[in-house]
């Protein structure tokens, strides 16, 4: 790997780490730098201040999001059921990153970049989820008698109104379990009987890291 390609992708990663735990406000570029043992001077020769890191954050973030879930729905070969709980999976890991000090951070000193992220949740859960419907209503898995856009439009407003940090501080439970919850709740209103019975039966399958999906 190029050498500048992997110094960067070093100090995304590190700087990805410090906002989460301490929030994008509290760090500093010299922490930054201090904590991967390079220079200032290293780290603004690829930044040029923690709003380009921030950005550059989000963008990467966004193209993880965007590669697995098309990857996930373009695969012609994996049976629904495990296409469904590999998405549920997914979703449900993103809302771990909703958590810590760096999104009231940003809610507060930076809404430009909350705003920025909430609509890419929106606009990629509506075309998404349509597709995985749809999918999954031909292939038997959820019934046809139930309107796709207002599963859709009922999953994005329980997103808005529950995944923000005023909701998740007066939960008992972890963002990623209300995601796990929503998405659940959702899909179990649409089930055929067969598409409950397979998805109540099928086993328990691994992602990638080999880590269990649900």
């Amino acid at each position: 790997m190029n050498n500048d390609v992997e110094v960067r992708n070093r100090i995304l990663l590190k700087a990805n780490d410090m906002f989460q735990r301490f929030g994008f406000s509290k760090v500093t570029m010299e922490e930054i730098a201090s904590g991967l043992g390079i220079s200032k001077r290293t780290l603004y020769k690829h930044f040029s201040n923690k709003e380009h890191l921030l950005k550059e954050i989000i963008s990467s973030i966004k193209c993880e999001v965007d590669d697995f879930i098309e990857g996930l729905l373009s695969d012609k070969s994996m049976e629904f059921i495990e296409k469904l709980k590999r998405f549920m999976n997914f979703i449900a890991k993103q809302g771990s990153r909703l958590e810590g000090p760096i999104v009231k951070d940003l809610m507060r000193s930076h809404p430009e970049f909350w705003r920025d992220i909430e609509e890419f949740r929106k606009k990629k859960a509506y075309t998404n989820l349509s597709r995985l419907i749809e999918q999954g209503t031909k292939s038997g898995i959820f019934r046809k008698d139930v309107n796709t856009e207002v599963v859709v439009l009922a999953y994005v407003a329980s997103i808005h109104s529950l995944i923000n940090p005023e909701v998740l501080a007066r939960l008992p439970i972890s963002a990623d379990e209300v995601f796990k919850d929503i998405v659940k709740i959702l899909f179990e209103g649409i089930f055929t009987t067969e598409g409950r019975k397979k998805y109540n039966t099928s086993t328990l399958i691994k992602d990638n890291y080999g880590e269990s999906v649900i």
